[in-house]
C-alpha cells in the first residue's frame, strides 16, 4: 500500500497496572494493533507525561525512543509522519494542537477536545495543513458495521423509516480504582460527550442528525473506591436518551446507561420500507480477566428483507413476521487485516489504522475525520440545549461547513 512505512509516535501509552487488571487503550489495543501491522507503520517513539512510564513501555514494546514531553518529541524526531493522541480527553486539544502544528497526520481518540471550538479549530488547522486525521470511533471499522452501512446504501431495507441504538454498561456503578477518577469529573468532557460512538455509529449508516430532543441525568452519583479511599464521586452525566430525527424525516430513539449492572453493551436496529437490520454483540463466553486484551464479544449483523409478491400470495400475520431475521455475513472486502482474534479491541483498531494508512497514501480524507466529529460536537451543542430548555432543537452544523461548498 505504502513505499515506505509510515514512522508514528503514541502519546499517552503508560502501563497503569491498575487493581482491576485493566490496561489503558493504548496498551491495550494501538501498540498491539501497530505492531501487527508492521508492514505499513514502524512504532518509533512513545510519550507519556513521565520518564519513567514512557521508558518503561518503550521497553516492553521494543520501542527506540521514549519521552515525557511532546513538542520536545516532534522537535528531535522530526522524521514522525503521525502522531496517535490516546490521552485524557481533557488534554487532546493540546497534545493534537502540537501534531497538527508540527505538520503531522492524527489520529485521535475521541472526543475531539471538550469544547466545540476546540473541535472546530483543530479541523481547521488540519486542514490548512493538508494533513490526514481520524477519530477513534474504531468500531465504524469493524466488519459487521461496515456491511450494515453499505446494505443501508443499497437499499437493503428499502427507505429508512426508524431506528434505535442502545448502550448498557456498568462502568458507572460498579466499584473502581482511583486512578479512573477523571472518568467521572464533568471537567473531563461536556455532558453528552459519552454517546458519541453510538452517535457517530447513527451517522455512518443512516445520516446526519437534522433534529434532537435529549434529557440527561446523574442517576448513580458514587461508587465504592477499589484502592481502599473515600467513595468515587460523579459529577459527570451516565443516564442519556435521546430522541431524534434523521434526514428529516427518519425517527429513533439512543438511550445510553452507564449504570447498568451485567449490562448487555450495544444493540443497533434500522427498520425501513423493505426490510430491517439489528447489529448485536454476541457473547464473547466466560468473562474472567481483563489483562491484556481479552475477548469482549463479536458485532455480528442481523437483517431481513420483505418479498411483497409471496406475502400477497401468502398473506401472513403480522405477529408471525416477528423475529424472522438471519445473521448476515459481512463481505469479504470489510476485512482489512488478519492474525488478530475477532472480537477483541485490537481488532477494530488496527482495522482503523490499515484505512488511516490508505489516506495518507493516496491524499484522501478518512472517516471518522476531523470533520466528522466537528459535526458531532454540533449535534452535541444541540442536545445539551434540548435537556437545559426541555424541547427540540434543530442542528445546526454551520461550524464543519466546507470552505467553497
Amino acid at each position: 500500500m505504502t513505499a515506505r512505512r509510515l514512522k508514528v509516535a503514541v502519546v499517552g501509552a503508560s502501563m497503569s497496572n491498575s487493581p482491576d487488571g485493566r490496561e489503558k487503550f493504548a496498551i491495550r489495543a494501538h501498540l498491539p494493533a501497530l505492531k501487527v501491522l508492521s508492514d505499513l507503520f514502524e512504532v518509533i517513539a512513545v510519550c507519556t507525561t513521565r520518564m519513567q512510564s514512557a521508558t518503561a513501555t518503550a521497553r516492553h514494546f521494543q520501542i527506540p525512543h521514549a519521552f515525557d514531553n511532546v513538542e520536545r518529541m516532534l522537535k528531535e524526531l522530526p522524521e514522525i509522519d503521525a502522531v496517535c493522541v490516546c490521552v485524557q480527553p481533557a488534554v487532546h486539544y493540546q497534545v493534537t494542537m502540537a501534531a497538527l502544528r508540527a505538520g503531522k497526520h492524527v489520529y485521535c481518540e475521541h472526543p475531539l477536545g471538550i469544547a466545540t471550538d476546540q473541535a472546530q479549530e483543530l479541523y481547521e488547522l488540519a486542514r490548512r495543513n493538508g494533513v490526514r486525521t481520524i477519530v477513534g470511533h474504531e468500531y465504524h471499522y469493524e466488519p459487521a458495521v461496515l456491511q450494515m452501512a453499505e446494505s443501508v446504501r443499497k437499499g437493503y431495507i428499502g427507505s429508512p423509516l426508524a431506528f434505535s441504538i442502545t448502550y448498557f454498561h456498568s462502568g458507572h456503578i460498579a466499584p473502581r480504582p482511583s486512578h479512573r477518577q477523571w472518568l467521572f469529573n464533568a471537567e473531563v468532557g461536556r455532558p453528552a460527550f459519552r454517546t458519541g460512538h453510538s452517535l457517530e455509529r447513527v451517522i455512518s449508516v443512516i445520516g446526519d442528525v437534522t433534529d434532537v430532543s435529549a434529557d440527561m441525568a446523574v442517576l448513580v452519583p458514587e461508587r465504592p473506591n477499589l484502592d481502599g479511599g473515600p467513595p468515587m464521586r460523579t459529577t459527570q452525566v451516565n443516564n442519556l436518551n435521546f430522541l431524534m430525527r434523521v434526514n428529516g424525516n427518519v425517527m429513533g430513539t439512543m438511550q445510553h446507561c452507564i449504570t447498568a449492572w451485567f449490562g448487555t453493551g450495544w444493540g443497533f436496529q434500522v427498520y425501513g420500507t423493505e426490510g430491517m437490520l439489528m447489529l448485536k454483540v454476541e457473547d464473547a463466553g466466560e468473562k474472567n480477566t481483563v489483562k491484556g486484551d481479552p475477548r469482549s464479544g463479536e458485532l455480528k449483523l442481523y437483517g431481513n428483507r420483505v418479498d411483497m409478491a409471496q406475502l400477497m400470495a401468502n398473506p401472513t400475520a403480522p405477529e408471525l413476521l416477528q423475529r424472522q431475521f438471519k445473521e448476515i455475513q459481512p463481505g469479504a472486502s470489510h476485512y482489512y487485516v488478519t492474525g488478530i482474534d475477532h472480537g477483541r479491541a485490537t481488532f477494530p483498531v488496527a482495522q482503523a489504522w490499515h484505512a488511516f494508512a490508505a489516506a495518507i497514501c493516496t491524499g484522501t480524507e478518512c472517516a471518522p475525520s476531523f470533520r466528522d466529529e466537528l459535526k458531532i460536537h454540533c449535534l452535541w451543542d444541540a442536545a445539551e440545549k434540548s435537556a437545559r430548555d426541555r424541547t427540540w432543537i434543530k442542528v445546526d452544523y454551520s461550524r464543519a461547513a466546507v470552505p467553497g461548498n
